[in-house]
């Protein structure tokens, strides 16, 4: 009761009761010193989104000591994961394709639409065909990691800088790592069964760390050429098939004719139109769960998107019913 007091939820319905009590001319039934003082409560035991998503890579380029990773294994623990701000480039380039989307009447897809408005996304439409939503997420998450290594970020790269290269690159590679991050720590608020969702991430992890763990780190190594070694180890000894494709993929953007800049720009509005894709949802349970946690960069897009009219995926049955009473 006191979280329901102190919620945000009812200081919004507190206001609208008195907007609407003075334009109907209808004295406010509370004192005001009493909305006064709701307005200003707020519960410290409560937690409240801080602006952070949480980052995961399958691709460990300078791994953590073989004890802690062991140990993680034996206890069966998701991978580790470490908080970000949503940095302001993420925030810009998912309100830009879902503007693009609602304004063109286009359905959210799984990143085909995006790729189709792009004019060099027909030839990337392959890695968008996998059965299940993870695997796509994962195939273009070790895709993004493989660029990533080819053009690494530099002092002159940070967010702070205007170019729009620049802003492309921190959106796809932050949107890429949460989008990984949710199939190991949050499936449930994924389109895919939480648990398969799980076992696929473990088994691609798994097997992307062997291959990776024979990678000499001894010596710095030019970014051509750490992308040359990772590229050739993963080509000649991976067995996972979503981690082949992720590198099949990696290696056609980074040989992308257009450039750098064109793949950033590519890799941007996928990952911007895939997060928009997957966070329509009937878990109920599971968004609730995220917000008592303090809550989920998701869980706001799901509920911005249902406001918007956006409330299933395509090809998904209607359960605006089911959310309706909540939302």
């Amino acid at each position: 009761m006191a979280s329901y007091i102190c919620s945000s939820w009812t200081k919004v319905a507190l206001t609208c009761h008195h907007v609407n009590s003075i334009s109907l001319q209808r004295p406010l039934r509370m004192n005001s010193w009493v909305a006064s003082l709701l307005l200003k409560c707020r519960l410290k035991i409560m937690e409240h989104w801080d602006e952070t998503i949480g980052q995961c890579s399958v691709l460990v380029l300078h791994p953590r000591p073989i004890l802690f990773d062991f140990i993680r294994r034996i206890l069966q623990l998701p991978d580790q994961e470490r908080k970000v701000k949503v940095p302001a480039a993420v925030k810009i380039c998912i309100f830009d394709v879902l503007r693009s989307s609602h304004s063109n009447e286009c359905q959210l897809s799984n990143g085909t639409a995006s790729l189709h408005r792009s004019q060099l996304g027909e030839s990337f439409l392959w890695a968008c065909n996998s059965m299940g939503t993870s695997d796509i997420i994962l195939t273009w998450h070790i895709a993004t990691s493989i660029i990533e290594v080819r053009h690494p970020y530099r002092p002159n790269q940070e967010e702070g800088s205007s170019t729009i290269c620049n802003q492309h690159k921190i959106a796809a590679t932050h949107l890429s790592r949460y989008c990984a991050y949710l199939v190991t720590w949050c499936p449930e608020l994924l389109p895919d069964e939480d648990e398969w969702s799980k076992c696929l991430y473990n088994a691609v992890k798994e097997d992307a760390t062997r291959v990776l763990a024979v990678r000499a780190a001894t010596r710095p190594l030019t970014p051509e050429v750490e992308y040359q070694d990772l590229v050739q180890l993963l080509s000649e000894d991976s067995k996972h098939e979503v981690l082949k494709n992720g590198v099949r993929l990696g290696k056609q953007l980074v040989e992308l004719v257009e450039g750098e800049e064109a793949a950033w720009a590519m890799l941007a509005g996928f990952w911007a139109e895939m997060i928009l894709y997957v966070s329509p949802s009937k878990n109920l349970r599971g968004h609730s769960m995220a917000i008592a946690r303090g809550g989920e960069l998701i869980t706001l897009l799901w509920a911005l998107l249902f406001h918007v009219g956006i409330v299933n995926r395509p090809g998904e049955p209607d359960f605006t019913a089911t959310t309706a009473g909540v939302v």
